[in-house]
């Protein structure tokens, strides 16, 4: 290589050093407390807002949504929240795990759920951990039940050429692998794994709504509900947007005015200097897709399937 072009390289490298270092020198000190709080509106307490918005997170997105509401729970100077649905739910076990964190929050502050234009399956479960629920009389919610997809791809390989030999251990060691079609005894150790998510989903419903377990089963046949059938129904309380939501959760806490508050991560110093689109910082997008990439293809979820797969 030209000796230029490796002193160029160089003096990069050595740059790009000290920015790193100075960056861990000028670092704040941690508070406790990892999200800032950005205003939206208003003046006076605060009033945080969280949002699902698409699929139930997962991995880091799961993790970050439980760091906002435990840090809404514990900060003293948060007084209510607002949680904004715009979801056709997700993964069961993330939805159950968002849901109990969402539960502490309420025991300790007033927490009013608002709906965007779907609010269905792990979306409505969600809002079940709110004091009240505001929807638009034209949202989507509902969805009360359990699915499960498993794509069959035994045919695809037949036609590639593609062999795949399966060793195991255990009659059901390779249950729902995809590979060729469930045998009955699979398909009912899968049916009672869903039973048994299904009637947490109940649970959790009867319990946030107020509502007999029998009227519950009666409205959870997995069809979808209007904002305003959903009022009718009971499964939700208010027709109304996000900003009723949020007045009715300051309501809740006794304030005569409040400020709307949404929690962002601090920038690091090289996102500060280089923005976002710099090559070195795209790495967390590949990491997702490979996370993407390595999810399990079978799981249950409550999903309303007509939200998108995604």
């Amino acid at each position: 290589m030209n000796p230029k072009r490796w002193l160029a390289l160089l003096l990069f490298v050595a740059v790009a050093l000290l920015v790193v270092g100075l960056g861990r020198l000028i670092q704040p000190r941690e508070t406790g407390h990892p999200w800032r709080e950005a205003t939206l509106y208003g003046r006076g307490e605060k009033v945080v807002l969280l949002e699902v918005v698409g699929s139930i997170p997962m991995g880091k997105d799961l993790e970050d949504l439980l760091s906002k509401i435990r840090q809404a729970r514990e900060d003293q100077s948060i007084r209510a929240a607002v949680l904004f649905v715009d979801s056709p739910g997700g993964s069961v076990t993330e939805t159950e795990a968002i849901h109990r964190a969402l539960k502490d929050l309420a025991q300790d502050k007033p927490l009013v759920a608002a709906f965007g234009t779907v609010a269905a399956s792990g979306g409505y479960y969600l809002a079940t951990a709110a004091r009240e629920i505001f929807t638009p009389a034209t949202a989507i919610t509902g969805s009360i039940g359990v699915i499960a997809t498993l794509p069959q791809v035994q045919g695809l390989l037949d036609k590639l050429g593609v062999r795949v030999e399966v060793l195991k251990e255990g009659k059901l060691k390779d249950m729902a692998s995809g590979l060729r079609p469930l045998t009955p005894e699979e398909r009912a150790v899968i049916q009672s794994y869903m039973r048994e998510a299904y009637a947490l989903f109940i649970q959790r419903v009867a319990e946030g709504r107020n509502l007999p377990k029998e009227k519950v089963l009666a409205l959870a046949d997995g069809r979808i509900y209007s904002g305003h059938q959903a009022i009718a129904l009971g499964l939700a309380d208010r027709e109304g947007y996000l900003e009723e939501a949020a007045k009715r959760a300051a309501e809740l806490a006794g304030l005569k005015e409040f400020r709307l508050v949404r929690y962002t991560k601090p920038k690091g110093l090289l996102e500060d200097l280089l923005g976002k689109g710099f090559p070195l910082l795209a790495q967390g997008e590949a990491e997702r897709l490979v996370a993407l990439l390595g999810q399990s293809r079978f799981r249950l979820e409550y999903r309303y399937l007509g939200g998108g797969l995604w």
